[in-house]
């Protein structure tokens, strides 16, 4: 086979498409003055909230301005999302699990950044901010320009992790005020700090349901199913195990030797994608479950007989990948995945045939492991949203589990994925 590490040549470049790559979208933006611009707003997949924006008046303007914290009180991207712009304390307190503190840490900082508006509704306005050390969440009354945080603290104390739950208090008096019933004191009651369950009671105060922040937000589906065709070009290999039918090691009595590494056959899947912001779907996390085949067969020619052997691995495996869209534009999309691959194989063959002067003899073959991992690199490319090629390349993967020797497969996929709505 041609050496593969070629192929891995474009998903070395792609980093240079996504350079110049951008993501505007029709928006406006407050000016702390209270004056609206309306242009092309850059949505990025930010991991923590955005202290400035790229900001245009028009979708083919060259140059864009930048828009921050001290310039402008408010932004949003239409039936997208928005952001608030919130002076103040923040609780400086982490609340990872592995690194929590000894003793109840009240620490905070004043800044100034963006919120970004998770639920709004006639009565509260729920907000999300994300920093390098948690996720916090804040709250407001629609009618009132102050947000203030939903204070969660967890810490070590005596040797007892110990959870002050703050934000259950603050919940209360809003659903007290608001709506003042037990089906929504109870859910505060069990609700966990987190992004879901607390979209939920504020969805509850609000009288408001997920169809409501749709009509605001727009519907960005998230998740996709798709289904998969094509080829998986193979090698199996090794280091001892095939030496009576490689002609480069030379063993005495034998006058010829061929072999086959290399098989083609096709390969199906069927899979998910799930992006992790849909409003820009740069990165998605995708989970594939494939079935394909792989093939070997050998063949010497001794003085006295002739020996042959085949070996078939049939193959389902389970795919998690991370998939990168270095080129992200409605019409193409240019994306890059590494995973894991979870393999399953059932074998055919795996036995030495002797033929000594028209005098058979079978020999059992070689241990073979059922269950094995590799890891598959992709490139592909997806056009208008519905047609996915892409060519993956597995280095060699062994699946065998002996001192003696080793048995391995590479292979190059060629797919076409239909992905439906």
């Amino acid at each position: 086979m041609k050496p593969y590490y070629k192929l891995l040549l474009p998903a070395l470049l792609l980093p240079l498409f996504s350079v110049a790559q951008t993501n505007y979208k029709p928006g406006y933006a407050v000016t702390l003055k209270g004056d609206t611009l309306r242009g092309f707003i850059n949505i990025k997949e930010w991991s923590v909230n955005p202290k400035k924006i790229s900001f245009k008046t028009a979708a083919d303007d060259k140059n864009s301005r930048e828009l921050g914290v001290n310039d402008i009180a408010f932004f949003a991207a239409t039936n997208l999302e928005a952001y608030q712009r919130y002076a103040g304390l923040l609780n400086d307190d982490p609340t990872n699990i592995s690194n929590l503190p000894t003793g109840r840490n009240l620490s905070t900082i004043t800044d100034t950044v963006f919120l970004k508006i998770i639920q709004k509704g006639t009565k509260i306005t729920l907000f999300e901010y994300t920093d390098s050390k948690k996720d916090h969440f804040f709250v407001t009354e629609t009618k009132d320009n102050q947000p203030v945080e939903l204070v969660y603290r967890i810490y070590n104390n005596d040797g007892k992790t110990v959870n002050e739950n703050g934000y259950m208090q603050q919940l209360y008096m809003l659903a007290q005020k608001f709506d003042d019933n037990q089906n929504l004191k109870t859910m505060i009651e069990r609700a966990d700090y987190n992004y879901t369950n607390l979209v939920e009671i504020s969805r509850m105060i609000n009288h408001s349901t997920a169809k409501d922040d749709e009509a605001v937000t727009g519907k960005k589906k998230g998740t996709f199913f798709f289904a998969s065709a094509g080829v998986n070009i193979s090698k199996i290999s090794s280091d001892k195990a095939f030496a009576d039918f490689d002609s480069s090691v030379k063993t005495t009595g034998t006058t010829g030797k061929s072999s086959t590494p290399t098989s083609s056959f096709p390969r199906i899947a069927v899979g998910v994608n799930v992006l992790a912001n849909p409003n820009t779907g740069r990165l998605v996390f995708r989970v594939e479950l494939a079935y394909t085949a792989n093939k070997y067969k050998g063949n010497a020619v001794y003085s006295g007989g002739t020996e042959s052997y085949s070996l078939t691995q049939n193959t389902f495996s389970l795919i998690p990948q991370i998939l990168y869209n270095f080129y992200n534009a409605d019409a193409l999309k240019i994306y890059g995945a590494v995973g894991a691959s979870l393999n399953i194989s059932k074998y055919g063959g795996n036995k030495s045939i002797f033929n000594d002067s028209g005098v058979i003899r079978e020999f059992g073959g070689y241990t073979l492991l059922p269950r094995w991992t590799s890891f598959p690199f992709h490139v592909g490319a997806v056009i208008n949203k519905k047609f996915d090629v892409s060519i993956a390349y597995i280095p060699n993967a062994t699946f065998t589990n002996t001192d003696a020797y080793y048995i391995q497969v590479s292979a190059v996929q060629v797919g076409l994925n239909y992905t439906f709505n």
